[in-house]
């Protein structure tokens, strides 16, 4: 059983065929541990898929995947025209994301050619269901822990700056940076925390470890480093337009928004607006 642990929700996969059970590739390697009770256990097989048909339409992401509603379950199909028009892979899962199984397409993978049966995007999208139930968010941003261990998270689409933060932080050696793409938001014991993720930017810097938050920062470029104080309302709007909800999963869709709701009362958050060197650092740890 190989078990993947991110932001402290478990999925414990299994397979007869040891080939699919082979540690992940990359940076989902730091995220691997020995025990623990799984949120989510999958048994991956090979198998010959059919076309996918049937069943309720609930998502396509005009890439490889869709998700349709099926025989009380949801279902997970991939599709690459480089392999063919079938599905290279399915998984499906039982609506309450206990438990479920992944099959892989047999004919599109050569004979004694290992597989990663949760490859990306399964794994995301799994965790992103998870923390649907009320558990957490996830979101695009950088974490940052300084050395007191206190978390900064620095949100923002592709091009807002997230990596050039990452970045300038790392090379003042001024913190910890957790993820410079993807941070999940989860309250537990009272505590706000940030995880970070597998799923990195282009500067390939992710961890496993967690930081309490202390303060949120929209980012802006600019010409100066400078704190806008945002109200919750103002700032809860641009974490959902930054983060990763179920949109065709109406409560799921609710209880992400409740979370958001939760996170930007319990810290202070700002629009930051700032320029790429590290006189910006001063001014977050400052605010």
């Amino acid at each position: 059983m190989m078990l993947l642990r991110v932001a402290n929700l478990t999925i414990a996969l299994t397979s007869e065929d040891p080939m699919l059970a082979v540690p992940p590739e990359g940076a989902m390697r730091q995220f691997l541990v020995e025990d623990g009770d799984p949120d989510l256990r999958l048994q991956a097989r090979w198998g010959k898929l059919d076309a996918v048909s049937g069943g309720e339409p609930l998502f396509d992401s005009g890439g490889i995947w869709r998700l349709v509603a099926a025989n009380g379950s949801l279902r997970f199909s991939f599709t690459s025209p480089a392999l063919g028009p079938l599905p290279y892979k399915v998984a499906n899962v039982d609506r309450g994301f206990t438990a479920g199984e992944v099959c892989l397409h047999r004919p599109y993978f050569p004979p004694g050619q290992a597989a990663n049966p949760l490859e990306y995007p399964l794994d995301e999208l799994l965790l992103i269901h998870l923390l649907a139930a009320g558990r957490g968010v996830e979101v695009h941003a950088c974490g940052v822990v300084a050395p007191n261990g206190q978390g900064y998270l620095f949100v923002g689409q592709s091009g807002a700056g997230k990596t050039t933060m990452a970045r300038l932080w790392q090379t003042a050696q001024a913190g910890t940076v957790l993820s410079d793409d993807r941070i999940i938001l989860r309250i537990q014991g009272g505590i706000l925390w940030m995880y970070g993720t597998p799923w990195h930017g282009e500067a390939e810097l992710s961890s496993p470890d967690r930081a309490p938050l202390k303060a949120i920062y929209l980012l802006r470029h600019g010409a100066t480093n400078s704190l806008v104080t945002l109200r919750p309302a103002a700032a809860a709007a641009k974490l959902v337009a930054c983060s990763f909800p179920p949109f065709h999963d109406s409560r799921g869709l609710d209880l992400t928004i409740s979370v958001l709701d939760q996170v930007v009362k319990a810290r202070p958050c700002y629009e930051l607006c700032f320029t790429p060197d590290e006189r910006v650092i001063a001014l977050v740890r400052n605010s």
